[in-house]
């Protein structure tokens, strides 16, 4: 009998860990300590800024603290509590509460302090400083698909990055932060990873992601198509779109410059979502008080792919682009890297007279080749890279870097009286 007794429990212990490794557990168990602590564009930029954050469920309380970054020692109990929201989210073996924070009624261009979570799990404190009330030079950082392998290759990237540019305003992400389940990993882990690799960099410079079509994948049957389930309670973005595309299609003004964020996965598949985002990025545009207009989005106009045609995407916002003279479209999804100057249908370019940038860039290890009809002046493949972006009155000098931070490509855009660009190189790189 005892023999009989100890091959059934061994039995449904078996049955048990077979069940947990199909389950998946993330590598990433939340504790009472906050952790994923991310900045966000959001709201007014002169006057608002978003924190969102995790923890395990022991922690009842949203709040966050906030000062003026002041040269002084800082105190807790001198600055100033700010509740917030949480959200529960259970898979991947856990259960995890993000915590979400808006700050408002802030000073234009002023620096901050501010951490999040209470008493001995509170967190350290972080620095950030809002926008100008007006037209100001700033700089920000894109990145391109980090998708696959963050720690072991994208980590380097953005560290980089903010080595070099630590004066950023913010990150913008175009799609496919993450890759939706590979190689056995969760989505968990797959977060734990990207905010493992940008460390406190996403907690001091606020992000502006739009989602890519690895956002969408579920891990255990790629043909079921939802938004990641952590997207939303790990971010805290702009609600200023169309309805129904909250924290993915979005826009944002930053000291002159207007921002457009669209959701192009969504575009592809839903005729009546990519009507909705056409007509809303064009009141964007019509009404447009901006100097300069910059898209992002994750699926190129312009694939480096021959195998690759976002039809969609291009026959409805291409359009827009050219009537109102968007200056500057960045986009992911290829893998590859290639920036071109692509003019409205039916004109030619001459001289240095350009139209719309297009650039496509790649932030992590995934590369593909590029086969498609060169549209391209600059093009890189099997190359990690990211961007730095000046806007400073009628300039706007852009340059790719890659990941060991030597230059890789650039250009400068100068707006002219009229409203159009001309196209050369920066002033320091000029020659005779």
């Amino acid at each position: 009998m005892k023999p009989l007794l100890n091959a059934l429990v061994t039995a449904l212990i078996l049955i048990s860990f077979q069940a947990v490794a199909q389950e998946g557990i993330t590598k990433y168990i939340p504790s009472a300590k906050p952790e994923r602590i991310v900045l966000n564009i959001t709201g007014d930029q002169g006057t608002t800024m978003a924190v969102t954050w995790r923890t395990d469920t022991t922690v009842s309380e949203s709040v966050a603290r906030i000062s003026r970054n002041i040269s002084g020692v800082l105190r807790a109990d001198s600055a100033m509590a700010v509740t917030g929201k949480s959200e529960d989210i259970t898979a991947d073996g856990v259960t995890a509460r993000f915590h979400s924070v808006i700050f408002t009624g802030l000073v234009p261009g002023t620096g901050y302090s501010y951490c999040v979570g209470s008493g001995p799990d509170a967190s350290e404190w972080f620095t950030f400083k809002t926008a100008e009330a007006g037209a100001a030079p700033f700089s920000f950082l894109w990145f391109g698909d980090s998708q696959v392998g963050p720690i072991s290759s994208y980590a380097r990237v953005i560290r980089q990055a903010y080595r070099s540019v630590p004066e950023a305003a913010f990150m913008i992400f175009t799609g496919d932060l993450v890759d939706g389940g590979y190689a056995g990993n969760t989505l968990d882990d797959e977060w734990g990873d990207w905010h493992r690799a940008a460390g406190f960099i996403a907690s001091e410079v606020p992000v502006a992601a739009t989602p890519g079509n690895h956002e969408f994948y579920n891990p255990h049957d790629r043909q079921k198509r939802d938004l990641n389930m952590y997207w939303r309670p790990g971010f805290t973005l702009p609600e200023n779109g169309p309805a129904g595309l909250e924290e993915t299609a979005y826009s944002f003004d930053y000291q002159g410059v207007r921002f457009i964020m669209v959701s192009s996965d969504q575009m592809l598949r839903d005729e009546a979502i990519a009507r909705s985002q056409t007509e809303w990025v064009e009141s964007l545009l019509k009404n447009n008080p901006c100097k300069w207009t910059v898209m992002a989005f994750h699926h190129p106009f312009f694939s480096t792919a021959a195998r690759r045609n976002n039809k969609v995407v291009r026959e409805n916002l291409k359009p827009l682009v050219d009537r109102y003279g968007v200056d500057l479209v960045l986009n992911g999804h290829d893998h590859t890297y290639a920036r071109g100057v692509v003019m409205p249908d039916g004109a030619e370019q001459r001289g240095r007279r350009a139209g719309t940038v297009y650039v496509v860039s790649v932030s992590g290890s995934k590369q593909y080749s590029q086969d498609a009809a060169p549209w391209w002046e600059a093009g890189y493949t099997n190359t990690q890279l990211w961007q730095a972006i000046t806007i400073d009155g009628n300039r706007l000098i852009y340059k790719a870097f890659d990941a060991s931070g030597a230059l890789a490509d650039q250009f400068m855009l100068t707006k002219m009286k009229n409203g159009s660009n001309r196209i050369g190189l920066p002033p320091e790189v000029k020659t005779r």
